[in-house]
């Protein structure tokens, strides 16, 4: 397994394998003797693995099927004036 800590020499050697691994959103442990000098990690989050999904990847196509009902209440079709949906299949008036 690759180590995660580095000594400052060993980063400065190994210094693009740091970066990509800290992309991939591992966090990287710079030593200086025996304390932590320093920490490098993903700017945006990483790209983590999912518990068991992780050899998996989502579909590309995975949000493009567009769903009538829900392009309707996202482009508002179905709010009134204070957000409150109308209309939709579940909306039932009941007469008192």
């Amino acid at each position: 397994m690759p180590q995660t800590t580095y000594k400052i020499s060993e980063a400065r050697k190994h210094f693009a394998e740091v970066l990509d691994r800290a992309n991939h959103g591992e966090e990287i442990i710079i030593m200086r003797g025996n304390e932590v000098y320093a920490r490098i990690g993903p700017a945006d989050g990483g790209k983590r693995p999912f518990g068991l999904l992780r050899q998996r990847g989502l579909p590309d196509d995975l949000f493009d099927e567009v769903d009538a009902e829900q392009a309707a209440i996202d482009a508002g079709d179905r709010n009134d004036d204070v957000g409150i949906w109308q209309g939709g299949p579940n909306d039932r008036k009941t007469s008192k």
